[in-house]
Order: C-alpha cells, then sequence, then structure tokens
C-alpha cells in the first residue's frame, strides 16, 4: 500500500512537471483594422434595468453595440438613421447620428415577467384581478438626459378588463 501511495505520487509530479515544461508565453496580440470605441454607453447604462428579463438586455445590447457606419446605407452626408431591432417578444427603434450615437430610441417587450415588486404591488392595489397582458415600455432621449420605463398592463377579473399603466417602483402612472 505504501509503496502504491508513494508511486502515485511520483507519477503526479512527473505529470505535474511535464505540464509546465513549456515555457514559452503568448506573445501580445495585435489585432489590425479593429477599433472599439464605446459610443452608446450612455444608452445601455441608462436603459438597462436589472430586473427585467435577459432578453431584453441582449436587444439593447444589440442596438448599442451597432456600428451605423458600417452599414451598406451609410453616407457620412445623412445626419441620422433609423435602425429598427427585433427579436422574441421586443423591438427597438433606434435613431443613430452620422457618428453611431443613439441620439434616441423607443422600446417595446410584450409578455416580459414583471418585477417582483411591480407584480406585488399590481396585486395589492386590485386583489383578485389577473394579469393578462402586458408590456414594457422604455424610451431614452440622449439629448435631454431622459429615459422612461413604464409597464403597460391589462387585467381581468369576472369576464371585465382593466388596463393600466406602472412605474417600475410600482407607482400607478
Amino acid at each position: 500500500m505504501k509503496k502504491l501511495f508513494i508511486n502515485l505520487i511520483a507519477i503526479s509530479l512527473v505529470t505535474l512537471g511535464y505540464s509546465q515544461g513549456n515555457n514559452s508565453e503568448p506573445g501580445e496580440v495585435e489585432l489590425e483594422g479593429v477599433t472599439v470605441s464605446p459610443f452608446n454607453l450612455t444608452y445601455i447604462t441608462t436603459v438597462k434595468e436589472n430586473s427585467m428579463p435577459e432578453y431584453v438586455y441582449e436587444l439593447e445590447s444589440k442596438a448599442a453595440r451597432y456600428d451605423i457606419r458600417e452599414s451598406e446605407v451609410y453616407d457620412v452626408d445623412i445626419e441620422v438613421y433609423e435602425v429598427m431591432f427585433s427579436q422574441n417578444n421586443g423591438s427597438i427603434m433606434a435613431t443613430y447620428d452620422k457618428n453611431g450615437r443613439i441620439l434616441d430610441s423607443f422600446e417595446k417587450f410584450t409578455d416580459v415577467t414583471l418585477p417582483f415588486n411591480v407584480r406585488n404591488k399590481i396585486f395589492e392595489k386590485y386583489p383578485g384581478w389577473v394579469i393578462h397582458k402586458d408590456a414594457y415600455l422604455v424610451s431614452y432621449y440622449r439629448n435631454e438626459g431622459v429615459v422612461n420605463k413604464v409597464c403597460k398592463v391589462q387585467l381581468r377579473k369576472d369576464g371585465k378588463r382593466k388596463n393600466i399603466k406602472i412605474d417600475l417602483d410600482g407607482n400607478s402612472i
């Protein structure tokens, strides 16, 4: 048993030494023709809402990373461009300037899982009602430094419908 243990240790040390034997370190990697520029960092940090589903953030990130200057329709003489992004249950209409910055956007996501505190406020204020439909709307205006985040919800109870607007803090609008 003692011999087996010593042999296992010896094999382990040899294997470890062999794996460390290649001392060539990777050199610096240069990427030619690649430019990284966070033109829309203000947009993504302003519109991102951690309490919303991941696919909302994914589409917002897609809009933030989009570079209009890489588009085949790009013309330096055109001042603004409108670009529509859509996937799953959401869409974003973003207006870009000729430098690739998002000037404003309108986002609409339907049938999202509303944040816990929003659902609780709804159920407290409207006991017995059920959420039938919902939409998460975001409007962003870079020049004014304004972002509006609103949930539009349709409630149903006993054959009746009620439409409400609520912010992410659970306040009715």
